[in-house]
Formats: structure tokens, sequence, C-alpha cells
């Protein structure tokens, strides 16, 4: 039986996974749909991989990219799974799933790395800029209800967008290329 305390945290881990798994779904999927290139398998696999994360999510170190973790269990479920269906031909060899896994792995890390470099930058924008920005990206506002609420011109949120666009590539390019490990 577990006391109030333990039951607590175990609670707050199962959301925390839940939460966690659920954001980064799309991108797992895909890592193991490159190593495998069939869908049915893929979802097969990606269900396998969610009981093996589970199994060992008390291994995972919050603070940490989920994402990066998960990838690198589902390589392991990958060739796990290859070796259970060496009888069926698939189109990538064990050295092949490793390459590919590692390679996937460095992208979806750079691509963290971009995400973090475009919250900095975006907090960076001009105030008026960031507002339409988050307006049309994360609250999905069309752009002449910007421009009704804005009390501006349809025109001139297009060229909001456009130079918070610019501004943000530039800082986004500027934080990559002082981070010489992002090569």
């Amino acid at each position: 039986m577990q006391l109030p305390e333990e039951e607590s945290i175990s609670s707050r881990r199962g959301e925390l996974y839940s939460e966690l798994l659920v954001t980064n779904r799309h991108r797992i999927y895909g890592f193991i749909y490159s190593l495998l290139h069939n869908h049915q398998a893929s979802e097969d696999l990606m269900q396998e991989v969610c009981v093996v994360l589970w199994r060992k999510f008390d291994q995972f170190q919050e603070g940490t990219d989920f994402a990066v973790w998960a990838m690198s269990v589902a390589r392991f479920c990958a060739l796990n799974w290859r070796r259970k269906q060496a009888r069926l031909p698939l189109p990538l060899e064990n050295e092949d799933i490793i390459r590919l896994a590692d390679e996937s792995m460095a992208v979806g890390c750079q691509l963290s790395e971009r995400h973090e470099h475009l919250q900095h930058c975006l907090e960076k924008l001009p105030v008026k800029l960031r507002k339409i920005v988050k307006l049309r990206y994360h609250k999905e506002v069309r752009v002449a209800d910007i421009a009704g609420d804005q009390g501006i011109s349809v025109r001139s949120v297009y060229l909001f967008l456009e130079r918070a666009h610019a501004l943000l590539h530039e800082c986004v390019q500027r934080q990559m290329n002082s981070n010489p490990s992002n090569g």
C-alpha cells in the first residue's frame, strides 16, 4: 500500500509522462518510421516503445530532452524488433538503422536547440511585433481579426509578420552560429 505522499508523487510522474509523451509523440513516431519505412510496423513499435518508456520512466531525468531519451529507447526497441522480424525482408540493415538513428537524434537535438533559440528571440521582439506573432501563430487568430483587434490594416499585419520573421530568422541564425556545437 502506498502512502499518500507516494501516491501524489506517482500521480505527478504519471501526469508528467503523459504530457511529455503527448507533446513528443509525433517526433518519436517520425523517428521510428525513419527506421522502419512501414506505417503499420512503426505504429506497432510505437505502442511497444510507449510501454517500455513507461516502465523505464524512473530512469528519465526531469529537465532533460524527453524526445531524445525516448528516441534512444526507440532505437533499441527497433533493433530488437528487427532481430525478431529477421525472417521478413526489411529495406535496412542493422548498421543502417543505427546510422539513421544517430542522424535522426542529432537532427532532433538541433531542432530542440533551434526551438529554444526561437523562444529566446521571440522574447526580444518589440512588444507590438511579439503580440501580433503570438496572436497569429500561438493562438491561430486570423490576420483579418488581428487587424480589427489592433486597429490596423490587414496589409500592416502582413508587414509586421514579415518584419518579425526577418528579425526572428536573423536572431536564431546568430544564436546558432554563436554555438559551435550546431555545425
